[in-house]
């Protein structure tokens, strides 16, 4: 495998978990797929996507994502490797 190939694979590893911990932050708090969506103004599948990773999550719905959560990127992201 190419430098290039395993670089993708270990971005995409990482990339799921932290779609993982979205999953995760949202059960604790309660909220369903749907409920956050509405939060975010997505329709259902449109938030299922991202939670998914059907859809890229970019910078700025990462941190709308985790202000609904009522969590801040610094605990989102403590321990993170």
């Amino acid at each position: 495998m190419r430098e290039k190939e395993r670089e993708k694979e270990r971005l995409k590893k990482k990339s799921k978990v932290i779609l993982k911990r979205v999953v995760k932050r949202r059960k604790e708090l309660g909220l369903s797929q749907w409920d956050l969506g509405e939060l975010l103004n997505l329709s259902p599948s449109g938030y299922f996507k991202v939670e998914t990773g059907k859809t890229k999550l970019d910078t700025i719905r990462l941190l709308e994502i985790l202000e609904k959560l009522e969590i801040s990127a610094e605990d989102f992201f403590k321990d993170f490797k």
